[in-house]
This record gives C-alpha cells, sequence and structure tokens, in this order.
C-alpha cells in the first residue's frame, strides 16, 4: 500500500476512525485489506474546506459541477462487493474528486478512471498525487463507453446511474471478470453486479442485485 502525505489533525484522524467503526458495526466494512484502506484515506482531503467538519458523516457532499462524493457506507458497500484482489487492473467510471479512486488505490495493482467533468478531473489529480498516488490514471471523456483501449479490467465500477446496463463495458470485463453499476430510473437505481464467465462457445453475464441505491446521472452516449 502506498503511504499517504497529506496532512491532517488528530481529531481528524479519531473522527475517521469513528467512521470506520461505525462502518463496521453496520456491517458495510467486512474484508481487513478494505477496512485498513478506509482507516488510511482522509474523506476531508476531497472536499471543500468549508465542508470539512462534516467529512465523516454519512452523507453525500456537493463536490462542483452539480456532483457529489458518494456516502461512506456506499462506497464501502461497491469497494467489498467488486472483491478487489491485489493483481487486479480496476476501472472507474466517475472519478469525482477522486475519494473512490483512492480506496481501490490501495487495493488493486493499477486505477484506470474516467470523468466528464475537466474542473474535477484537474481537484482529482492534484489531491491524489498529495496523497501519494502518482500512478493512478485519470482521463477526462466519456466514461459510460468505458475505456476500450486499456481493455480488458478485472473489475470496473460505475460511481454514476445508468439508465440501463452499458453492455459495450460489459465486453471490457476479463473473463471472471466483475462490475458494479448503478442501473434505473434516476430516484430508484439498483445497485447491480455483473460477472463474466467465457465457456467454450459463449460468453456469459450473471447479474445480480444489491439493493436500491440513488447516484448522480451517467453522462455520456450510454448515460441519460
Amino acid at each position: 500500500m502506498n503511504q499517504t502525505k497529506f496532512h491532517e489533525t488528530i481529531r481528524e484522524k479519531l473522527i475517521r476512525e469513528q467512521m470506520v467503526e461505525g462502518l463496521i458495526k453496520n456491517n458495510c466494512l467486512v474484508t481487513p485489506d478494505v477496512i485498513e484502506a478506509f482507516k488510511r484515506i482522509p474523506r476531508h482531503a476531497f472536499v471543500d474546506k468549508a465542508l470539512r467538519i462534516r467529512a465523516y458523516q454519512d452523507t453525500r457532499l456537493p463536490i462542483g459541477c452539480e456532483q457529489t462524493i458518494s456516502k461512506p457506507s456506499t462506497v464501502a458497500v461497491m469497494t467489498e462487493i467488486l472483491d478487489i484482489k491485489p493483481e487486479h487492473r480496476v476501472l472507474e467510471i466517475g472519478t469525482g474528486c477522486g475519494y473512490q479512486t483512492a480506496i481501490l488505490a490501495l487495493l488493486a495493482k493499477k486505477v484506470y478512471s474516467v470523468e466528464w467533468h475537466p474542473q474535477l478531473v484537474q481537484f482529482a489529480r492534484t489531491t491524489l498525487k498529495s496523497l501519494g498516488f502518482p500512478t493512478v490514471r485519470i482521463e477526462q471523456g466519456d466514461g459510460s463507453q468505458g475505456w476500450p483501449s486499456a481493455a480488458p479490467f478485472d473489475r470496473i465500477i460505475f460511481t454514476a446511474g445508468a439508465p440501463s446496463i452499458p453492455e459495450d463495458v460489459c465486453y471490457q470485463l476479463c473473463d471472471s471478470g466483475i462490475m458494479i453499476v448503478p442501473s434505473g430510473p434516476r430516484q430508484a437505481q439498483k445497485l447491480l453486479k455483473i460477472k463474466r464467465t467465457d465457456t467454450k462457445d459463449d460468453v456469459i453475464f450473471d447479474v445480480s442485485e444489491h439493493g436500491v441505491c440513488e447516484f448522480v446521472d451517467l453522462v455520456g452516449r450510454n448515460g441519460w
């Protein structure tokens, strides 16, 4: 795991530890490596200074460009479902402020992330570099189409709600790869887990539901 370089107060560290304890108690965090990642990443580094006092509450917060940083519990659940291994290459659709990206970077071998808004791309790059993640690759563009030139990926995560499953992105998974995507109506999306299995004669995608959620709109060809 990388070493964080961002300065924080003892109080902020204690509040983050309390947040993690709450996520464990509510069964949002289970896996030791994921728990450790949440302990290490300072969520307050990814929000405006005026909002840092609320950074460790289990709530969404605005990050500009009409986007939000997801609730810690949502990030925790999605990360657990992904079941990331150290050797995995991960694609994130919707970098946002970079908080989920940082969690992924502590768990995976390589993280690729795509963000629609140039302002958020610059913010995420700067923040992640300050935390010691200079090798995370972030690009500005239409993430709803995935990242074909860098595929295949072991894991793919969408952090924005899609009107339907982006089928062409499913094929950017490798065999036994997993994709997480919020899909459905804007106000009541289903958190879907899609696993790819290659057989001798076909490619099979197994889809399972993991609760109801509400994300900002996915923008782009496969978005709203």
